[in-house]
């Protein structure tokens, strides 16, 4: 296999992470740091493991009910940061567990609902994110909580259109807590956890399965450079 995109600093992977892994070094210079398909309990889809279209039929797949079988091939990084959700957090740890990643810690995204509420109010949602590792790994920072909004089409200017798009900030706040010289993202996505990576002076790994998600993450990419670097 190939790298769909390589420059000094990034590499990316087009492909299921399944396939992608076993052709990528992973050993305790890498932090995964990921926002895994864990499930809605089904959504709309057109086909498997594309939700772009909301006129689909909707589909479940394994991962609706929180599959967490990458956890095995990634226990080896580091250590693993990845989003989880708090009424799955049974099954993700006792994964970690399982692949000897046996200290857990977690910290928190907190959102404040871009809907209006009546009289102003806010209303919060807070996602957890779980550290998971061996004895003697350290996490860095100042906060166990991050705030930011996701981004929107027409709210943001970084928004991509991607429906689990993660704020740029908030995987700078993730990639900070870690000293790893190199990211990787089994489940890339639009690509924030990398262009979070680059703008830290990491090197970064992402596997993506949607080829369109891949151009999109290289195009964001090479904005950033136009930019002189600063991401919005």
């Amino acid at each position: 296999m190939t790298p769909y995109y390589e420059d000094e600093q990034i590499q990316i992977w087009h492909g299921r992470w399944q396939d992608v892994l076993p052709a990528i070094a992973i050993d305790s210079s890498v932090a995964v740091i990921t926002d895994p398909p864990y499930g809605t309990g089904g959504w709309r889809r057109p086909e498997a493991g594309n939700g772009s279209d909301p006129s689909a039929s909707l589909i479940v797949e394994d991962w609706d009910d929180g599959a967490i079988e990458w956890i095995a091939p990634c226990s080896v990084a580091a250590l693993v940061l990845t989003f989880w959700p708090a009424a799955r957090t049974s099954k993700l740890l006792a994964a970690a567990d399982a692949a000897d990643l046996t200290k857990h810690r977690a910290v928190y995204l907190r959102k404040p609902d871009p809907k209006p509420q009546v009289g102003g109010r806010i209303s919060w949602s807070c996602e957890p994110v779980w550290a998971l590792s061996r004895d003697g790994v350290v996490l860095y920072g100042k906060s166990d909580w991050h705030e930011a909004s996701a981004p929107r089409v027409n709210r943001n200017l970084d928004a991509t259109g991607h429906p689990y798009q993660k704020p740029t900030s908030a995987m700078k706040w993730l990639v900070a807590m870690t000293k790893q010289p190199i990211i990787l993202d089994p489940f890339m996505g639009s690509g924030t956890t990398l262009l979070a990576a680059k703008t830290l002076g990491r090197r970064a790994i992402g596997i993506e399965q949607d080829e369109a998600w891949c151009a999109a993450t290289v195009s964001r990419l090479q904005q950033s450079v136009m930019d002189l670097g600063v991401v919005a």
